[in-house]
């Protein structure tokens, strides 16, 4: 035990109690007692080299567990480089718990080190933003904090800690002792003033703070029914699913087989990619374009109507749309919907299953969509085959797809070549793929990775990189390294931002700005001490590969630099 109790004991017995077994980090004297106390407590304390992709290790660990991500975070400078990937989790509905040293309750606004107006900056970006006064308000602070962050729409929730909160109270009493004077009946009072504070901060009282409890919302009973209806007598009814479909894991298992013993054609994006396989007959990766233009009914499982449906448009104007949110925004965003069930979409589904108690009749509607999907599967895997300079990015996706473990998760971050594999890819299980979400985020590999593996040691762990979104995470296999987290990289590197150039070029005819270096991303890794492969030809890739997941299982972090050739596989796919 540490020779003087602090705050930061308080706080690791709080998230220990809330089953935290992970925090990631970039230490800061601000914080410093916080990491103390975890280590006393046993937490496993990840120092990330990036305070994004300390974040980004939280989100998610809150995505893919039962737990809430948690990030601690210096002042100043420490929490503003948080604010893209606070904003990510926000936009993506993923709850998280970031904990942001600050200065002292009495010297802000004074030109302390770090100290700026971190609430102002974060409230718009988060569910909630507290700054904490006294020590004995720390707990039902975190309390609260999480409790907000699952409930509802989750997110992600700030709580800032003031410097003279965390470190013993002796200490604290003695810095400011030393910084003030007695010469003058003014300096007395003030002095006085000091002192009265300070033990008021430390008292031990009970908190007057009130604990809110988490809120989940359920669509009516009414709602369910006439969902279920409409359901029952459609004849080419379309499901899609979104990050939402996979927040309630304590149902998914249940929601999975209600979607089947309904088999209705079905469409998953985001973290929804992996709760079905080849195997179920209703699930189609393809042509999704075409079974919204031609169906009567479209169910919307956790999904917006945003950009990436084109606003609506992307769904056939007669169609009736039953929309399952949690999000009364989402509910009717851009297009009103024929029925609305705010609540979990994963208990709605669930209990429209059980209304409907059958398959719904669509088999003419399901063989059109069967055809459609193999002819698109077959065109894929001719494609894979095509001659491109070095090796053709469909090979290099395919081929990693033969090469999974049935138990892997997949991590994408980047443009043109992520947007490649999320068409090939096959995520093997549920909560097993993890993208930014709709911010379109470059940068979340490393740390995203960090979260995946750190829960899940036993999992290969792959993340899959174009090579302008590699850069932003690289140093992370420093973080890999030091932790043991030994991951599988694949940097699809066509030495441009192809997915901008493709269009730029026809555009506006000039690749300005869209061309990168033949980077050897394979020995910047060797040099943080994880290793690296180059692969240039496509008789290489699958030896390669199978020895990077052998390097895995040894404990090595892994990356291979692919020199892949340019395709119009994606041509016209760049969304805005």
């Amino acid at each position: 035990m540490a020779s003087e109790s602090h705050a930061g004991f308080l706080i690791s017995s709080f998230l220990r109690g809330n089953n935290v077994s992970t925090i990631f980090t970039l230490c800061g004297g601000h914080i410093s007692p916080i990491l103390v106390g975890c280590e006393e407590e046993g937490i496993d304390i990840v120092q990330v080299r990036d305070e994004a992709s300390a974040v980004f290790a939280a989100d998610a660990t809150s995505r893919i567990t039962n737990t809430i991500g948690v990030a601690v975070v210096t002042a100043g400078p420490g929490v503003t480089n948080t604010m893209t990937a606070i904003k990510n989790a926000q936009l993506a509905q993923s709850p998280l718990l970031l904990l942001g040293g600050a200065a002292a309750t009495l010297l802000k606004g004074k030109g302390s080190l770090q100290d700026i107006d971190q609430l102002k900056l974060m409230k718009p970006h988060v569910k909630s933003a507290v700054s904490v006064k006294k020590v004995r308000d720390i707990v039902p602070a975190l309390h609260n904090a999480i409790n907000c962050a699952f409930s509802d729409v989750p997110g992600p929730v700030f709580v800032e800690l003031p410097i003279d909160l965390l470190y013993p109270e002796e200490t604290i009493k003695k810095e400011f002792a030393s910084q003030l004077s007695s010469k003058t009946f003014f300096d007395k009072i003030f002095k006085s003033y000091v002192e009265y504070y300070l033990k008021d901060i430390f008292a031990v009282k009970k908190s007057y703070m009130r604990l809110n409890k988490k809120k989940i919302r359920h669509a009516s009973q009414s709602s369910i029914d006439k969902a279920s209806i409409e359901i029952y007598q459609s004849k080419k009814p379309v499901v899609l699913l979104g990050n939402q479909a996979v927040h309630n894991k304590e149902y998914l298992e249940r929601f999975v087989k209600a979607l089947k013993k309904l088999s209705i054609p079905t469409y998953t994006s985001g973290m929804a990619r992996g709760c079905f396989g080849k195997d179920d007959s209703f699930f189609f990766r393809h042509n999704r374009k075409h079974a919204l233009k031609n169906a009567d009914l479209v169910i919307t499982v956790g999904v917006p109507l945003d950009f990436r449906l084109g606003y609506g448009s992307s769904i056939n104007k007669d169609a009736k749309i039953i929309a399952l949110n949690k999000s009364r925004d989402d509910l009717t965003k851009n297009r009103k919907p024929h029925l609305k069930l705010q609540g979990d979409p994963c208990i709605s589904i669930y209990e429209i299953a059980k209304v409907i108690n059958n398959k719904i009749s669509c088999d003419l509607w399901l063989q059109e969509l069967q055809t459609l999907e193999e002819e698109r599967d077959n065109e894929i895997l001719s494609q894979s085959e095509a001659h491109t300079d070095f090796v053709n990015p469909v090979k290099v996706c395919t081929t990693i797809n033969n090469v999974l473990d049935k138990d892997s998760i997949i991590i994408a971050d980047g443009g043109d070549f992520v947007g490649t594999a999320s068409y090939i890819l096959r995520p093997p299980h549920p909560l097993s793929w993890l993208d930014p979400g709709p911010f379109g985020t470059l940068g979340v590999g490393g740390g995203f990775a960090l979260g995946a593996k750190s829960a899940f040691p036993d999992k290969e762990v792959w993340i899959i990189y174009g090579d302008g979104a590699s850069a932003f995470s690289l140093a992370e296999f420093d973080t890999f390294v030091r932790h043991k987290l030994p991951v599988i990289a694949i940097v699809g590197n066509d030495a441009s931002w192809q997915q901008i150039a493709r269009e730029q070029v026809d555009m506006l005819g000039s690749n300005i700005g869209t061309n990168l270096n033949n980077t050897d991303y394979h020995q910047v890794v060797e040099g943080y001490g994880a290793k690296g492969f180059l692969v240039t030809e496509t008789s290489q890739l699958h030896d390669v590969l199978l020895q990077a997941k052998s390097d895995a299982k040894m404990g090595i972090p892994v990356l291979v630099n692919v020199r892949i050739g340019k395709t119009d596989f994606r041509k016209g796919s760049i969304s805005v």
